[in-house]
């Protein structure tokens, strides 16, 4: 994987599917514009359960900040995390099946866990 392991760490435990990654991406690209939830449902076409569920776990990361309207900029709370998520974007751009496995793989991603269930096991 071309990822720091800071990037990736970040990667694993604040983007939880790739939907969200381009969320994060467009907030990312247009980091001069406030978004409503309504605004990133359009814009992305995604139901508003999964738009907020994305952005508490960018706000917990420290990648958003939220307005007093209500909607949500990208402003991380530090400069190295800007560094990371680009290159998340970066490594998305070059090599988008890596990091999509990368997605996929963290630990407590919610698809894995769901594939791990229908695993045999050997003493079954």
């Amino acid at each position: 994987m071309v990822l720091s392991d800071d990037a990736l760490a970040l990667l694993r435990r604040s983007i939880r599917s790739v939907w969200a990654l381009e969320l994060l991406l467009l907030l990312r690209r247009q980091s001069d514009r406030n978004w409503s939830n309504a605004d990133l449902v359009r814009e992305l076409r995604g139901s508003e359960v999964v738009v907020q569920e994305a952005l508490v776990g960018f706000l917990g990361a420290g990648l958003l900040v939220a307005e007093a309207d209500g909607s949500h900029r990208y402003r991380p709370a530090a400069p190295v995390l800007d560094h990371w998520v680009e290159e998340i974007a970066q490594a998305y751009a070059t090599r988008p099946s890596a990091v999509i496995r990368e997605i996929f793989a963290a630990p407590g991603n919610k698809v894995q866990v769901f594939a791990d269930s229908f695993r045999f096991r050997l003493n079954d």
